[in-house]
């Protein structure tokens, strides 16, 4: 439905060499209840930094006024080389949330890109768990936000490097 509407199905191609050019290194996929820590913590520490400044696609902030929730959603993801989702139990309980998500995983279809990164920002208890979050959970690595540092702390170092890998994954079908 996505590709029909953005104007059919177009053949990706495989450049070895892809050039990372979109407006956005990441959409960041969170739940309000996040918020403060998303603004306080996250987006200091990535976007203004003395290290690699990054450019996060914040929904409050980089959304434009006016236009349907769906297509900023859509275009946020499109317009961004990694999808990076804020788990907590609030983020499992919030359709929103999970909206996203499974748009971000269509990139692996439709682009072959791996894009989502996740940070696990408090633990979610296994009865508020979705089953698609907890496959997802079962198949990738997670970064642990619990007990985080900046600067020189792994978790800030950890996190830049996954912003700046690569996301193509190998060839899913034969074209």
């Amino acid at each position: 439905m996505l590709k029909l509407r953005h104007g059919g199905y177009q053949l990706q191609v495989n450049n070895e060499e892809e050039p990372r050019n979109k407006k956005y290194d990441a959409f960041v996929v969170y739940n309000e209840h996040d918020g403060e820590w998303v603004m306080q913590q996250l987006v200091p520490n990535l976007e203004n930094t003395d290290q690699q400044n990054f450019k996060l696609c914040i929904h409050e902030r980089d959304f434009m006024p006016g236009d349907d929730i769906f297509e900023n959603i859509l275009n946020s993801i499109e317009n961004s080389n990694k999808t990076l989702l804020i788990l907590s139990p609030h983020f499992a309980q919030s359709e929103w949330c999970y909206f996203e998500m499974r748009m971000a995983q269509t990139q692996l279809f439709e682009e072959k890109k791996d894009v989502i990164l996740m940070v696990m920002l408090q633990e979610i208890p296994d009865d508020m768990m979705p089953r698609v979050l907890r496959k997802i959970l079962m198949t990738k690595s997670i970064l642990n936000g619990l007990r985080m540092t900046w600067g020189g702390g792994c978790f800030g170092r950890q996190l830049r490097m996954a912003l700046k890998s690569e996301s193509r994954v190998n060839r899913i079908a034969q074209e």
